[in-house]
């Protein structure tokens, strides 16, 4: 009997195992190349918002400038008159003693280094507008009649603003009135200090008739 137990007790090991070795769960295998997100872009994340809609990257800054280049000149009288250096259009004062205010003059010419208030941009910021670039601020006639003095305003679309350069004439817009141009006074000149520092008022006058020599204007850069 005994014998026969020990038979079955090994044919049911030999079950066990057999069932063990076939029926083994073998591992999972990947049946694709895992997904990979790409590395996205300067340009991406600058253009990337947060919840709130607020740029999580800012934008470089813009390399190159949009401004408009402005032509510096002197306004200098064609005709020295009784001053060797010349006269240059010119505002009273200098450095923080500019008289902004005042009406603008003619002024012995000065040298370039020191000649802020003497330098003009024409046709800017609008065509016809002159305007002084160092304290950003335009010609203006203070009329439309013979006699007005020239002052700076700030630039606007006033029609007293504009003036038309012809050849070395310099005539008030056409949309005021014909026939008056920036003109030095022919008065004899008035001292401001120094061995050789003039000046001399300038008005609108009549174009014709006029003495030829105080309408008259030159435009560049001169080295006095």
């Amino acid at each position: 009997m005994s014998k026969k137990i020990a038979i079955l007790v090994s044919v049911l090991l030999l079950v066990v195992l057999t069932a063990c070795g076939t029926t083994a769960t073998p591992l999972p295998q990947a049946t694709a190349e895992p997904t990979i997100a790409p590395i996205p872009t300067i340009e991406a994340l600058a253009t990337q918002t947060s919840p709130t809609g607020t740029p999580t990257l800012e934008p470089s800054a813009a390399t190159s400038s949009d401004a408009a280049d402005i032509n510096l000149v002197f306004i200098q009288l064609t005709d020295p008159l009784d001053e060797p250096q010349f006269y240059c259009l010119d505002v009273p004062g200098s450095g923080t003693a500019v008289r902004l205010h005042v009406a603008l003059q003619v002024h012995t010419c000065k040298l370039i280094e020191t000649a802020e208030d003497e330098l003009f941009a024409l046709d800017y910021p609008g065509p016809g507008q002159v305007i002084m670039e160092a304290y950003d601020l335009c010609l203006e006639a203070d009329g439309t009649t013979a006699g007005p003095l020239i002052l700076l305003r700030p630039c606007s679309d006033s029609p007293k603003q504009i003036f038309k350069v012809d050849s070395d004439i310099i005539r008030i817009g056409d949309g005021i009135q014909g026939g008056l141009c920036v003109a030095a006074d022919p008065a004899p000149d008035i001292a401001t200090g120094g061995p050789s520092h003039l000046r001399r008022d300038v008005a609108l006058q009549p174009c014709n008739p006029l003495d030829p020599a105080i309408p008259r204007w030159i435009f560049g850069l001169f080295d006095y």
